[in-house]
């Protein structure tokens, strides 16, 4: 089977819909714990997590996890692209933006990591206010799509 390529226009519709999600729960005052966006062979696009809140793992070892879980789909031919998703803890803030999401993306032959600020005021009727901030790509190694 021809392995399908993603383009530029389908890597960025992975990267906004794996921030709109994140940001989505955050607004809703979930706890950031690391999850994925996958895309398998048919385009079909899910989020996917292998933790809950109030696991007793850690961000670090949630991380960990996803990362093993999402590279062997790939590897096995189940996935053509994918997200991983994480919180970032910051030094200093980003122009006012106090906290930030790193969003892994990659397909074969593509790996970008992107850090996308934000920021939350305080809760109003049920909701946390959240302020989108830059989004800001590195170069990055391949960690799923790495075979």
């Amino acid at each position: 089977m021809a392995e399908r390529t993603f383009t530029d226009e389908q890597l960025a519709l992975v990267l906004q819909a794996s921030r709109d999600f994140a940001f989505e729960q955050i607004a809703q005052g979930m706890p950031v714990l690391p999850f994925a966006c996958v895309v398998k062979p048919d385009g079909e696009m899910g989020f996917t997590r292998f933790a809950e809140p109030g696991t007793d793992k850690t961000p670090d070892e949630v991380l960990a996890l996803t990362h093993s879980e999402v590279a062997k789909e790939a590897a096995s031919g189940g996935l053509i692209a994918a997200a991983i998703i994480s919180a970032v803890k910051l030094d200093q803030p980003d122009d006012g933006m106090d906290d930030a999401i790193r969003i892994q993306v990659e397909a074969p032959g593509f790996a970008r990591h992107f850090l996308a600020y934000y920021s939350v005021g305080d809760a109003e009727g049920g909701s946390i206010p959240l302020q989108a901030g830059r989004l800001v790509p590195f170069d990055a190694d391949p960690a799923i799509f790495d075979g």
